[in-house]
């Protein structure tokens, strides 16, 4: 297992209750960090409870033995991060492992982002997928609210990036595709992630890629009455990820939304740089509204053509010029897979992909195609040749039956017999076939059926 693997998931400084988090102004300069959602709220606080002392250590980091939340035993601090602190816990009674997110008391008297960490596990609880990390519980204890979800050993991609620089392509697509296919789900689901970054997915040590951090997570087909955590202020998302529709409004946002901020993502992955880098806050939001992105192949000139073609569409500034589903994303970077040479993404669901997305429907149901082409031809040339056009019948010639000395004739029946000896035969027509001749016999003209059998005497 590498030392990268072993980096927590979350890796903002333990900083003591009541500092804060999150963007740091100068001047007319907003500095904002890729783990930080940005959020403007006009709300006023809620009424918060006071923490025993207990409660203020754990926040602190510091965990002594039979520290607990809930029945949840705490066994070290791991990390913190924009929606509250992660330790790593254990479920006595289900004996696992799992990482058990705090939201700070500070944040907590805040309306929104109360709401904010519910709704995170409301929403990773409808979804059911394997690059998708899982809620287990929700629950209080002491004034603090905690999420209780799958433990994820691994180091995010902005970590993992800034300490190896940009990854290959092999790599970057790898987790791109995952990604896409986490959002295919979701998008099953209603459920629009809104908050896609490099921080936010979290590299296993086999390679395998999930996604965190639900919290501006919404359902799309939420009825307009229904309660929308944008409704009292203005959820952006990240600044360097955002989609131009979602700076404008984030209750618009859909799936294409999410597809946008993995295209800004995946960019990151190949440079080591967001799409838009300097600047200010407003600045940002209009290269996102307005700007072109850089061709990647300025950074990187050995990409195939493809990838700067698949960038291009996921970062289309009109959602309708992007891809429609998540699904259809999967297919093209399938392709990019195949005609690159690339190895194999990780994860079944990829592989089980593979096995068909990206290929094309005639090319995968052409073996059946041709069978069913091919019978219908023998159908086809058979009618032709037994068919009657002419209004008169067509029967099969009759075989000879062919012994050693030849055709046998005819043995003549009971009936025959008796027609030989009154003298009378059936009446036939002349055949037409017969060969002309000047020296024909009575034999030579005698009709087929009348023929004398050898050995016996003909009619007088």
């Amino acid at each position: 297992m590498s030392d990268s693997a072993l980096i927590p998931p979350v890796e903002e400084p333990l900083r003591p209750p009541g500092s804060g988090s999150g963007a740091s102004a100068g001047g007319d300069k907003v500095v904002v960090r890729d783990d930080q959602p940005t959020v403007i709220t006009h709300r006023t606080p809620l009424e918060s409870e006071p923490i025993s002392e207990a409660a203020v250590r754990i926040l602190q980091g510091r965990i002594l033995p039979g520290d607990h939340l809930g029945h949840f035993e705490l066994v070290e601090y791991v990390g913190g991060g924009g929606m509250g602190r992660v330790f790593r816990a254990v479920d006595p009674r289900l004996a696992r492992t799992v990482a058990l997110k705090v939201l700070p008391p500070e944040q907590s008297s805040d309306r929104d982002t109360l709401l904010r960490f519910q709704n995170e596990a409301q929403s990773a609880a409808r979804l059911d997928h394997d690059n998708i990390a899982r809620v287990y519980y929700v629950g209080e204890d002491r004034g603090l609210h905690y999420i209780v979800m799958e433990f994820i050993e691994g180091v995010n991609v902005r970590r993992l990036v800034d300490s190896r620089g940009p990854l290959a392509l092999a790599e970057a697509v790898s987790y791109t595709l995952q990604v896409a296919d986490a959002l295919t789900h979701a998008a099953s689901r209603s459920v629009v992630h809104r908050d896609i970054k490099p921080s936010n997915l979290l590299i296993t040590p086999e390679g395998q890629a999930k996604l965190i951090d639900m919290g501006l997570a919404r359902f799309h087909e939420t009825d307009e009455g229904a309660l929308d955590l944008t409704a009292s202020g203005v959820t952006l998302g990240t600044f360097d990820y955002i989609s131009p529709e979602q700076a404008r409004d984030p209750r618009n946002a859909d799936v294409r939304s999410d597809i946008y901020s993995l295209g800004c993502t995946f960019f990151y992955m190949l440079t080591g740089r967001p799409p838009f880098l300097g600047g200010t806050m407003l600045q940002k939001l209009l290269q996102h509204q307005a700007d072109q992105p850089p061709d990647v192949r300025g950074f990187r000139p050995e990409l195939p053509e493809d990838v700067p073609r698949i960038l291009r569409k996921m970062l289309a500034k009109d959602p309708r010029h992007r891809y429609r589903t998540p699904s259809e994303l999967v297919e093209d970077l399938l392709a990019l897979v195949k005609s690159a040479g690339l190895r194999r993404p990780a994860g079944a669901r990829a592989e089980a992909a593979a096995g068909g997305a990206g290929v094309p429907f005639w090319y995968r149901h052409l073996p059946w195609v041709v069978s069913l082409v091919a019978l219908l031809a023998i159908v086809l040339v058979l009618h032709a040749v037994w068919s009657d056009p002419g209004g008169q019948g067509r029967t099969l010639p009759e075989l000879p039956v062919i012994g050693a000395e030849g055709p046998r004739p005819e043995q003549p029946g009971p009936q025959d017999a008796k027609r030989s000896k009154s003298g009378a035969g059936p009446k036939v027509e002349k055949s037409a076939a017969a060969p002309p001749s000047s020296h024909r016999t009575s034999r030579d003209t005698a009709p087929a059926d009348s023929a004398t059998p050898a050995g016996a005497v003909p009619p007088r």
